[in-house]
């Protein structure tokens, strides 16, 4: 017998159907048309006006819900990224149509095991997930989140840090300037991959050497805009990129059009595949150099917070300070601590 969360084909009518408030409601002409007919049932689940008990919700309808709610409360960047990730943990339709209740870990596995390609981004997968039904627990749609549990992956990449000759064999390695010039700005600034490529003409201000974004990362928690302090070399490049494009992000690809995240991840994996001897790097593994050269050239941990976008110096001392990699750098300031001889650090 057909259930309201099973549509089924009726060949003497050649089309789906599927139970739905107590009647029979058509989805799609024709046999071959299975695709359209629960993409249709999809729509239907989710546009209704009440929101099924927690015992009745679909996975699929849970997922619909945190987006439409995502799409009001987020930047778009956000948005695409969840829906990426949700809409890929309801392609397969036996998940989507499973009672929300009926969900296990299991099912996030399995998901992840089918995208053997995903490796770093395995991390952004179950946080979108645990994250959309965190929220559905929150708002009463679901009794419980079944994928608390589950943890994400150590972040690897972003424990990198690179050379001064491995940065200027990832520049060698760039055959378009314009991505070079994306580069240079993650190198010099220490920016976020989003924030460089979001900076338009209107955030500059060259009369103090500044970009000023008012939508970021930290602008919710922080309710201040995040100020980037150019140096003389990035003065001169955003210089020349407002003369080019007074409008709209600044930082573009050959199309002429602003780079995206996917094209960010696929230019790094190119290099990747041009630079097997470096190892594994990611765009935010410039952000990392940037943070943990200015430590171990002195600069102060406040002033390295404040230039990364930080309110508080926890962020930086948790994730940025890989001094403990530059064994000789703090010998030297142990006898600095100490008050020895800077000579006394150099003994082996």
């Amino acid at each position: 017998m057909a259930t309201e969360r099973s549509p089924w084909y009726r060949a003497s009518k050649d089309a789906w159907f599927v139970q739905f408030g107590g009647k029979q409601v058509r989805l799609a002409k024709g046999k071959d048309n299975r695709q359209e007919a629960m993409t249709a049932f999809y729509k239907l689940m989710t546009t209704t006006a009440d929101v099924p008990s927690a015992t009745k919700i679909l996975t699929v309808q849970v997922c619909d819900l945190f987006l439409q709610w995502s799409e009001k409360h987020h930047e778009k960047s956000t948005f695409d990224w969840h829906k990426y990730f949700l809409a890929s943990f309801c392609k397969d339709p036996q998940t989507a149509r499973l009672l929300a209740t009926e969900l296990k870990p299991f099912h996030c596995t399995h998901w992840l095991d089918s995208h053997p390609g995903w490796k770093g981004a395995r991390r952004s997968a179950i946080g979108v997930l645990k994250r959309a039904f965190s929220w559905a627990e929150a708002e009463g749609i679901i009794p419980t989140n079944p994928f608390k549990r589950i943890k994400k992956p150590a972040v690897g990449c972003r424990s990198r840090v690179l050379s001064a000759d491995e940065r200027r064999q990832i520049h060698e390695a760039i055959d378009d300037p314009k991505f070079g010039d994306f580069v240079t700005a993650l190198e010099e600034t220490g920016c976020r991959p989003s924030e460089v490529a979001r900076v338009t003409a209107a955030d500059v201000d060259l009369t103090v050497g500044v970009w000023v974004l008012t939508k970021h990362k930290t602008a919710k928690k922080t309710g201040e805009p995040r100020v980037i302090y150019l140096t003389p070399k990035m003065v001169d490049l955003t210089t020349r990129l407002i003369s080019t494009v007074p409008e709209g992000p600044l930082f573009r690809g050959k199309s002429n059009r602003p780079f995206s995240k996917n094209a960010i991840r696929c230019r790094f994996r190119r290099l990747r595949e041009k630079l097997p001897q470096l190892g594994n790097f990611i765009s935010y593994t410039f952000r990392t150099t940037y943070a943990t050269t200015a430590l171990e050239n002195g600069v102060g941990v406040a002033q390295v917070a404040e230039l990364l976008g930080h309110k508080s110096t926890d962020m930086v001392m948790r994730h940025y300070g890989h001094l403990n990699q530059k064994v000789k750098h703090m010998r030297e300031m142990a006898a600095k601590a100490s008050g020895l001889p800077h000579s006394a650090a150099s003994v082996t």
